[in-house]
């Protein structure tokens, strides 16, 4: 996981993923919006009101245990 951005939210393109992504925008703290469907994931952060205001990647990432670790360690 990056250092410039210390929070990762798998699930974005789920109700409570989106909520945090916009708590997140709120506070201004960056974050990587991940999920299995990288298109899915896209389209809800683009929907996100200001969300140009945080520092923000967005990444398409498999639902294993190695894809995962790589994703959290960086």
């Amino acid at each position: 996981m990056s250092m410039t951005k210390p929070v990762v939210v798998y699930g974005v393109s789920g109700y409570t993923g989106r909520l945090i992504c916009e708590y997140l925008r709120e506070y201004h703290v960056p974050f990587i919006a991940a999920g299995r469907d990288g298109k899915k994931v896209q389209a809800v952060v683009d929907k996100i009101p200001g969300i140009d205001t945080v520092e923000h990647d967005v990444v398409e990432v498999s639902h294993d245990v190695d894809a995962l670790t790589e994703l959290f360690t960086g």
